[in-house]
Formats: structure tokens, C-alpha cells, sequence
């Protein structure tokens, strides 16, 4: 993934930035001058002050045989504009490694390969739901600059939109960074929903469109692997199991990372052009540890008990009315249990208490808070169990 230094795409935003002629961007062009890295080096080191003088006889002499007075002053300017950002990119390579590996795109690269994905991939249209943010961007970018396989959740995997709409107002950290004490600035984004078959999947592409953009992995290859993966949900279960859950389905691809990490897989395109992941994903997939996770599980249905035909079965109903009174008083608030709520949603998950009976801040509704789902404790939907009947 192209650095600041190292993106074309930036290197000519600044170039239209300074308004320089046709002439002068196609002198440059023709020499191969198309990135700041580029650029910082071709008249002088980086550091030294810039002559007016050679200056002007090196561009006359290799870029344009006139230059006017403005394409001088704007060739100057781009010229120790790049010189100090490859000081500066070196510093920090230094002194702070990991905050240089972990830098966001830049805007102008992020556009354009956005663009590029876009003409590459025209039955996709990646917008609303399925454009990805800003920040599922930086991740997989991280991943590639690091070369190694990083994790990214489903919850973690939210669209631009989603982005804008639920981003918390900035706020202020203090960090330490080898012998620099710096004040940066931190923007929280919430979880996004992904309780239904549909938003796992949707987020799941939205990591695939992010993974191409770092050039980690072409989209045929993960795509699929989304298919097969989501094959298990329409897989017909045996007598007595019930069918593949939607959290067995984002278990299973967690496994599968985690699988590919265990091995060591290098993300990052390798010399002979090929790319791990677009066997690695499905192999790990149809490997034993992950597939295992995928089987049919055994129905939670309780056993019928027929109490009418037996009068000695009164003492086996009490048992079972104790124990369903007991386990309710001693783990569900009265607020909620009065209300018809209960404890865990059909897949077992826990609820949020705080949220269905006042209120929970942690996590946006739907999504999970460390206390559990975001979604009512009667019918699992998308509101508070005291807003139950207002829906």
C-alpha cells in the first residue's frame, strides 16, 4: 500500500494543488518524477537549502527549456514540500516504527484506488451498504504495510455511511512514543449491527472490498469463500439438530484467521505476483478444525412432558416450574422479567440488561456491549424491552 511519500495519486493532487502548467506536469512526467519520494531527490539532498540559480538551469535543462516565474515558485515549493516529508517519514521510521506502519491512507491514494476497484468491479456497486469506511481502509492498509494476518471482526467491518452517521465526537489521548510525548487526536466509531445473516454478510464483503483495495487478495478468490462459507446456512440439518447458526457461520471465520496466522501466512503479494490469501482463506476453510465448527448442533427444543395422562406426574411438574422460576428470579432483573424478557437471545448469546432497562452507552443498538446484545430481552428486536409494545 502507497505511502504519502510513495502515492502517485497524492504526489498529483499537490502538483494541481500548485497550479502548474501543462507543460511543466508533462516534463515531469516524461522523467519519471511522478511520486514526492521521486521528486524530494531529483535536484539535491534533502536538508541543504535549495540554489535559485541551478534550480532554475536544472528545470530549464530537463523539465521545460522556459519556465515562468510561477511554475518556478511552485516547482520550489513542491520541491522542499517533498524534502521535508521525507525527512520527516524517516525520523519516524526511527524513533516511532510502528506509528509510521499504522498511518491512514491518504486521501487522494484512498480515491483512487476506490475508483479503480469500482471500474474493476462493475457488477458491484460499492456504495451505501457496501462501501466500506474510512477506517476498514486503514486496517487492511495496516495489514499489508506490516505483512502479517490481522483479524478484523464482522462488528469492526462498518460501511462510510455508518461511519459519518454514528462517529463520537473526537477526543484527546496522550501518547508516549519512544522519547516523543505527543497529544493525538482519536475518533471513536461504534460497532456496527450484525446479528442477521444478511448484515454478517454484508460486512464480511465490505472486508473483501477492503482486503482488495490493500492488494491482499483478488475478489474472485474471496468471493468465493463467502460463498462457500454462507453454503452452510441452506445445508439441510439431520433429525434432532438444528440448522447452521449465523454465529457458528462468524465463528467458523474466525477460526479461519486464526488458522492463518498459526501458519504464518504472509499477506503481503509475493515475489512471483502471487497472493496467500486467495488459496489460504479456503483451505483454511474446508480444514478440519474449521469445518468442525460448522457441523449441525442439537436442537435446544425442551422435551415435551404429557402431564395429563399420568396424575403421578404432578411431582415432575413442579420440578420443572421450581427451576423455571428459580433460574429466571436469580439471573433476570424483575424490570425485565415482569415484562416477558429474558436472559439470552435463540443462539444462546446474552442480552444487555442495561439497555433494555434504561440505558447502555458502550455499543450502538443491535451491536454488543461487554454485557451483551443490544436488543430486546422479549423479542429480540431492535429496540428496548420497554419499548416492546410501541413497535
Amino acid at each position: 500500500m502507497a505511502s504519502l511519500i510513495d502515492s502517485e495519486a497524492q504526489f498529483n493532487e499537490r502538483v494541481k494543488h500548485f497550479r502548474l502548467s501543462d507543460p511543466v506536469i508533462r516534463g515531469l512526467g516524461a522523467l519519471s518524477l511522478n511520486t514526492i519520494g521521486v521528486f524530494a531527490y531529483c535536484h539535491g539532498q534533502p536538508g541543504q537549502p535549495i540554489n535559485d540559480e541551478e534550480f532554475q538551469k536544472w528545470i530549464e535543462a530537463n523539465v521545460v527549456a522556459s519556465v515562468s516565474v510561477s511554475d518556478l515558485a511552485g516547482l520550489k515549493r513542491l520541491l522542499f514540500e517533498s524534502q521535508t516529508l521525507v525527512l520527516a517519514a524517516l525520523k519516524e521510521q526511527v524513533t516511532a516504527p510502528e506509528s509510521a506502519s499504522s498511518r491512514p491512507v491518504p486521501s487522494a491514494e484512498r480515491e483512487s484506488r476506490l475508483e479503480a476497484i469500482r471500474t474493476m468491479l462493475p457488477g458491484i456497486l460499492i456504495e451505501g451498504p457496501l462501501e466500506p469506511s474510512h477506517m476498514l481502509l486503514n486496517a487492511c492498509a495496516a495489514m499489508q504495510q506490516a505483512n502479517e494476518v490481522r483479524y478484523i471482526a464482522p462488528e469492526k467491518c462498518v460501511s462510510r455511511t455508518h461511519e459519518v452517521i454514528h462517529q463520537k465526537n473526537p477526543s484527546k489521548q496522550l501518547e508516549i512514543s519512544s522519547d516523543v510525548l505527543a497529544v493525538r487526536e482519536h475518533r471513536e466509531v461504534p460497532d456496527a449491527v450484525t446479528t442477521s445473516a444478511l448484515q454478517v454478510q454484508e460486512a464480511l464483503v465490505r472486508r473483501g472490498i477492503g482486503l482488495v483495495f490493500a492488494d491482499l487478495v483478488d475478489h474472485a478468490s474471496y468471493s468465493k469463500y463467502i460463498s462457500t462459507l454462507f453454503s452452510h446456512l441452506h445445508r439441510e440439518p439431520p433429525a434432532g439438530s438444528s440448522r447452521c447458526s449465523v454465529s457458528q457461520i462468524v465463528n467458523a471465520d474466525k477460526l479461519v484467521w486464526q488458522k492463518l496466522l498459526e501458519l504464518g501466512t504472509k499477506p503481503r503479494r509475493g515475489a512471483g505476483g502471487t497472493l496467500a490469501l486467495n488459496k489460504g482463506l479456503l483451505e483454511a476453510l474446508v480444514s478440519y478444525e474449521v469445518s468442525f465448527t460448522l457441523l449441525p448442533l442439537p436442537s435446544k427444543k425442551e422435551p415435551k412432558v404429557n402431564l395429563k395422562k399420568n396424575p403421578k406426574n404432578e411431582v415432575l411438574k413442579d420440578k420443572f416450574e421450581k427451576k423455571g422460576k428459580g433460574k429466571g428470579k436469580g439471573k433476570i432483573p424483575d424490570a425485565i422479567r415482569k415484562l416477558g424478557g429474558v436472559a439470552r437471545d435463540p443462539d444462546g448469546n446474552n442480552i444487555c440488561f442495561a439497555f433494555n432497562i434504561s440505558s447502555c452507552s458502550e455499543a450502538a443498538i443491535g451491536a454488543k456491549c461487554r454485557r451483551g446484545a443490544h436488543i430486546c430481552a422479549k423479542c429480540f428486536g431492535l429496540h428496548s424491552v420497554q419499548d416492546h409494545d410501541k413497535e
